[in-house]
């Protein structure tokens, strides 16, 4: 069996959800943190490696990695696109009979430069779609699960109580 890696162009992502995008105009932080929720989920239901890859290339830093709920994000460094990060990683983690990497991301020339190193692509709108689905199969799920829990008490009516009563007491 093959590992899977999926790797996500976090802004990408972002700019083509409309949801985020309007997060993203108040606080890009906050936009981050939602897409990572969404997508921590997702990967509890795939058993990926997932990245998500930010583009930090004008904030004068090194590379940051850090990891939220089993995904690990990763900011690209000083003069360093999310692309180089994500081609990077692409040649790194590719071995053509151990694994399978998909790569999330709509910028075309990226979607060019992975093909060639072996790497599957979804666009980012129909990821954001995936996640959509997902969302709405997991809540059926959950609805489904407090729907056939068993219940905690039988129901019995109160001449049966009473006559388990009495022969708990020993009374015939």
């Amino acid at each position: 069996m093959k590992k899977h890696y999926t790797i996500v162009d976090g802004y990408n992502v972002i700019g083509q959800s409309e949801t985020l995008k309007q997060i993203a105009q108040t606080s890009l932080e906050e936009a981050r943190k939602a897409l990572l929720l969404s997508l921590v989920n997702y990967n509890a239901r795939q058993q990926a490696e997932l990245y998500c890859v930010f583009d930090a290339y004008n904030t004068g830093s090194n590379e940051a990695r850090e990891y939220f709920h089993g995904i690990q994000i990763i900011y690209s460094k000083k003069d360093e696109t999310a692309d180089a990060v994500i081609e990077r990683l692409v040649y790194d983690l590719y071995d053509k009979h151990i694994t399978r990497i998909t790569v999330v991301t709509s910028d075309l020339s990226e979607q060019h430069t992975i093909f060639g190193a072996g790497a599957l692509r979804i666009s980012s709108r129909e990821f954001l779609i995936e996640l959509e689905e997902d969302k709405v199969m997991l809540e059926q799920e959950l609805e489904e699960m407090t729907h056939h829990q068993p219940r905690m008490r039988i129901a019995i009516d109160e001449e049966t109580k009473k006559r388990l009563e009495q022969i708990r007491r020993g009374y015939k």
